[in-house]
């Protein structure tokens, strides 16, 4: 999708009280994200690129309905109906879109300390609040644990076989190799992270996730990946967010959402203790994922090197300073 999109086609499917103006916002590798501004009213339209499962679409609203009966502390997208009376949109080509009122606020960031506590906390509110409500729809994305299952297409040969792809990706070999050793340490441990706590979860819960004013996270977007899956994952995907090469903070930051997500919903010393490993899955995931766009030619090969670079450096990250972040929180 690109701006080049008439987005007539998915206006056109609600009602609105003035005629509309589309806003560029920054889209994710999954969807399609515009503003939508009518009157003195705000919205934003959300087109689905990487499917076109009405029912995964249908369960993130089923979910986002039971939160919004809730009394939580920030707030989570709002699904409008369209004129059929749905709150999902169905192109002739099949292509899906949703329309959500417009949540006020700009991009928490890691550099500020408060936004890092804050996410923590409002992670754990959330976990808490999942764990409490009853859905009708079942889980439609696997957990992670179930990697190998999940990427099934994209074993550790596929894997390997994609540095073969150019250059760039041949210069990163040894990280192909080194992931592979992880991904098979990994397998070995996954019945064993399968009998922790498991509940709904957001699934991909990360910055670019959330909504801030001032200090406070005021709200929680994209619940598309929401799933069963162990509690403790929530947690180990935003850690992960938080390890970047080029930020000499990380330990500090780490330590600082563990602060803010145990004050809140403590995690038992077992789900602690795995931690580790349940982000490594996140980065395997990620990695994998991205393989098989490359594969299918959905993105460019820049941006696989960028995730195998990622990935790498966090698994090695995770192997030399968790250690210390386990024996603090313990």
């Amino acid at each position: 999708m690109n701006d080049s999109l008439d987005f007539t086609t998915f206006l056109n499917e609600y009602e609105f009280q003035a005629p509309c103006e589309v806003e560029h916002q920054e889209s994710g590798m999954n969807n399609t994200t515009r503003m939508i501004a009518s009157g003195d009213q705000r919205f934003v339209l959300r087109i689905y690129n990487n499917h076109k499962d009405a029912d995964i679409v249908r369960l993130e609203h089923e979910v986002l309905t039971q939160l919004m009966k809730q009394e939580l502390s920030f707030r989570v997208p709002a699904p409008i109906r369209n004129k059929r009376g749905d709150t999902v949109s169905i192109a002739s080509d099949g292509t899906l879109s949703s329309l959500f009122h417009y949540i006020d606020g700009g991009r928490p960031t890691a550099a500020n300390a408060a936004h890092v506590y804050a996410l923590g906390r409002a992670a754990a509110e959330l976990t808490e609040t999942l764990s409490q409500i009853q859905l009708g729809g079942k889980p439609l994305y696997s957990p992670y644990y179930l990697l190998e299952k999940t990427y099934a297409a994209m074993d550790e040969t596929a894997f390997l076989s994609m540095a073969d792809c150019s250059e760039l990706l041949a210069a990163r070999r040894s990280s192909f190799i080194a992931l592979n050793e992880e991904r098979r340490k990994l397998a070995a441990e996954c019945e064993e992270l399968a009998r922790l706590p498991q509940q709904w979860i957001h699934g991909d819960l990360v910055f670019n996730n959330t909504v801030s004013k001032g200090d406070a996270i005021v709200g929680i977007l994209d619940f598309e990946f929401t799933t069963v899956d162990v509690r403790a994952m929530e947690l180990a995907v935003i850690a992960v967010d938080l390890i970047r090469p080029s930020d000499p903070e990380v330990q500090n930051k780490v330590k600082l959402l563990l602060e803010g997500y145990q004050n809140t919903l403590p995690l038992s010393d077992q789900e602690l203790k795995k931690l580790p490993s349940l982000m490594k899955l996140r980065l395997l995931d990620i990695a994998l994922h991205f393989a098989i766009r490359l594969r299918d030619q959905l993105d460019k090969e820049d941006v696989l090197c960028s995730i195998i670079d990622q990935s790498m450096f966090g698994c090695d990250w995770i192997n030399e300073n968790w250690e210390d972040e386990v024996d603090e929180f313990s």
